[in-house]
C-alpha cells in the first residue's frame, strides 16, 4: 500500500499527487500534514522525514521525501518506458528539466501560487500577483 502524507495545497504534493494520478496507482492521500494542519514537526513525522516538510510516501517498508525524488521513484516503479525512460540518456534529459524546473522556476512561480491558493481572496496581496505577471 502506498501513503502520501501531505496538504493538497502544496505544490510539491500536489507534484507527487498528480504523478500517482497519471500512473494509475491505487494510493491513500492523507491531507492532514503541513501549512494549517502542522504535525510535521512531531516526532513520529519527524521519525519518517527528518526535514518535517511535505510530501513524504510511504510503500510498504520504504519511505521516502523529497517531491522529485518521488515522481522519480514512482515513475521507475510503475512507468517504466511510459512516464520513466528505459534509456538513461533520454532519462537523464527529463531528470535534468525537472531539476532545472525546481531550481529556476519554483522561485518565480511560488509567490502568486502562494497569494493565489493559499491567501484567502480578501487578504490576496494584488501587487505580487501583478508583478508575477509581467
Amino acid at each position: 500500500m502506498i501513503k502520501i502524507l501531505g496538504r493538497p495545497t502544496s505544490s510539491n504534493v500536489q507534484k507527487v499527487l498528480w504523478c500517482a494520478g497519471e500512473l494509475g496507482i491505487d494510493f491513500e492521500h492523507e491531507a492532514e500534514y503541513g501549512g494549517p494542519h502542522g504535525k510535521v514537526d512531531e516526532p513520529e513525522y519527524l521519525a519518517l522525514n527528518p526535514n518535517g516538510t511535505v510530501p513524504t510516501l510511504i510503500h510498504d517498508d520504504f519511505v521516502l521525501w523529497e517531491s522529485n525524488a518521488i515522481v522519480r521513484y514512482l515513475a521507475s516503479v510503475y512507468g517504466a518506458g511510459n512516464m520513466w525512460p528505459t534509456e538513461n540518456q533520454s532519462r537523464a534529459n527529463a531528470e535534468r528539466w525537472m531539476d532545472w524546473h525546481q531550481m529556476n522556476l519554483d522561485e518565480l512561480l511560488f509567490p502568486p501560487f502562494f497569494e493565489l491558493v493559499r491567501v484567502p481572496a480578501e487578504k490576496r496581496n494584488m501587487e505580487v500577483i501583478a508583478n508575477a505577471v509581467v
